[in-house]
Order: structure tokens, then C-alpha cells, then sequence
């Protein structure tokens, strides 16, 4: 008996064939058949439209957290550079000839440095102003010594290379009330209080010793009167402008200048930046010779900052 010819296999049709060019990426079932996935684009798009549809027209905007009712504060860090000048005079024990006067820039090559700025306002109600800052900044110097000097009862001759640090920790609070306010402009007379902790180090051979470290840490605290202002702007951008001083007959003077403009660029998220121009005169009055320095600065800085 002969074998039973198999049926014929038929060609695919043409839709058939048009279908597997077509298909990109299928899905085969247990009978073998290829089927036609949906493209993810496709159904992203449908859900987005959707919800769009479904969604509500009117969505109210978030709203600003708020710790303390009645109070906004802001905290925050900026990060910047200052330039400085200064010099200082610093004997050893008020013993009259255990120290002589030096510039710090000129002769030493201290002019700059990273400064670190936190700041922390408030307004609470609508007139009252609280504002606390603290700012850091250490400028190192390298230097040959164009000229001797004493420091602290220690001699550096001339041309000694000497490496020297300052330190500054400056702090500052004060209270002002909104005497004048309309059409998003104030002004606000302030009283408020500066506080220096201010160290120099100086690191180099002395006519005394080979090799040595030589530190002095001094503060100084000023109360002082000021005057702010500032003006709110469009889109929640404000501007602000301070300047504050005193002059004390027997502890010397300081000074403080403050531009600075934020951004609150949405809820409770601010950007912001200021330029500072400072000054201080220290004096000691509690020795026949005294401990003195003085420096001016020009700091600027940026940063970020949350409101509550």
C-alpha cells in the first residue's frame, strides 16, 4: 500500500505577511499565533489623557508650611568669598615694646578666603523683624616678611617666610520694627548686637626660636543702631537694604552694610544671595597697651534657604 501524500502546505497570505514586517515586538500564545503588542507610548498617552480628563479645573495652589502661627521664618546656608585688609597691633601682656604694628595684607599676604553664611529671619505679625546671622571665614597667607616686627613678644625678622592664619567668627542679632510700609516698600529702624571672636596665628622661625606657633585669640561685642528697608517685588522676589554701626570711645568701632535679594521659587524653597561690606576697629581697654586690629571686608554669597 503507498504511503498517504500529505495535504499541501498553503503560503501565508499577503495581510500575513504585511503583519510580521509590521510587528515590532509580538507576543506568541500557546497555538503559535503571533499577536500584536501595544506600544507603551500608546497607553502612557491614553492614561495621561485620562486623567487630564477626569482631573478637576480648579486645583488650589500648595500652600507655605507654617511652624508657628502669626511667625514666618526662613533658615538658611549661603556659601561665598570675602576680601579682606587689615593689620594689627598685638604685644604681650600690655608690656610696652612686647609688640609693634603689621599689615596683615601688605606684609603678610592675607586678602581672601571661603566664607560661610547661615542665616536664620523672622517677621512676626506684620512690623516685627528678628534677624540672627552667623558667618565664618579663615584666610591664610604666605609670605617673606617685608619688614621686623613684634608679635605677641616674639621677633620676625626681615625676610622670614611665615605662614599666617586668621580666624573669624562673626555673629549678629538684631530687633527691627517696620516704622513705614506701603506698596510692597518698608522701613525699619534697628538695634542690634555684633559679636567677634577673631584668632591670628602665626607659624614661621622667630629671632627667639627656630620654629613656632604663635596664637592670639581675641572678641569683641558691639551693640549697634541700624536702619533696614526693603521692597517686595513680582513673582516672589524681595529686596532688602540694611546698614548699621556704633562707635564706642574706649572698645573701638564696627560697621555693616547688607544688600541682599531672595527668591522664593515655589513654596516654601528660597534662593537668594548678598553682598556685605564690614568694617571693624578692635581695642582692648583693659591694658596700658592694648591689643588692637582692625579690618575691612567685602563678602559676597549664595545659597538656598527653607521658609516655616
Amino acid at each position: 500500500m503507498s504511503p498517504q501524500a500529505e495535504p499541501p502546505v498553503s503560503a501565508p497570505a499577503n495581510g500575513q505577511d504585511r503583519a510580521h514586517t509590521e510587528i515590532v515586538s509580538d507576543k506568541v500564545c500557546q497555538d503559535g499565533i503571533p499577536m500584536r503588542s501595544t506600544p507603551r507610548f500608546a497607553v502612557g498617552f491614553s492614561l495621561a489623557v485620562v486623567l487630564i480628563t477626569l482631573a478637576p479645573e480648579n486645583v488650589p495652589a500648595a500652600e507655605s508650611f507654617q511652624l508657628i502661627p502669626g511667625v514666618r521664618s526662613r533658615l538658611g546656608m549661603q556659601s561665598g568669598y570675602v576680601w579682606l585688609r587689615g593689620e594689627a597691633l598685638i604685644p604681650a601682656g600690655g608690656r610696652p615694646g612686647s609688640g609693634s604694628r603689621v599689615d596683615l595684607t601688605n606684609d603678610l599676604g592675607v586678602d581672601q578666603a571661603d566664607v560661610t553664611n547661615i542665616v536664620l529671619d523672622s517677621v512676626i505679625g506684620e512690623n516685627h523683624l528678628v534677624d540672627f546671622g552667623y558667618m565664618r571665614f579663615s584666610p591664610t597667607g604666605f609670605a617673606k616678611v617685608k619688614r621686623s616686627f613684634i608679635f605677641q613678644n616674639r621677633t620676625y625678622s626681615k625676610g622670614t617666610e611665615l605662614e599666617t592664619k586668621l580666624d573669624f567668627n562673626w555673629l549678629y542679632l538684631a530687633y527691627g520694627y517696620k516704622l513705614l510700609s506701603a506698596n510692597g516698600l518698608f522701613l525699619a529702624p534697628a538695634i542690634g548686637v555684633h559679636h567677634i571672636r577673631h584668632a591670628i596665628t602665626l607659624n614661621g622661625a622667630t629671632k627667639e626660636e627656630a620654629m613656632t606657633s604663635n596664637t592670639r585669640s581675641l572678641d569683641g561685642t558691639y551693640p549697634v543702631l541700624g536702619l533696614e528697608s526693603g521692597l517686595m517685588l513680582p513673582y516672589g522676589m524681595d529686596l532688602s537694604l540694611s546698614l548699621e554701626g556704633v562707635h564706642l570711645v574706649t572698645r573701638g568701632y564696627v560697621g555693616a552694610l547688607a544688600l541682599r535679594a531672595t527668591w522664593e521659587v515655589m513654596p516654601d524653597v528660597v534662593i537668594g544671595g548678598g553682598c556685605y561690606g564690614r568694617f571693624v576697629h578692635y581695642l582692648e581697654d583693659n591694658q596700658r597697651l592694648n591689643n588692637e586690629w582692625s579690618y575691612e571686608t567685602l563678602i559676597i554669597t549664595a545659597g538656598a534657604a527653607v521658609t516655616f
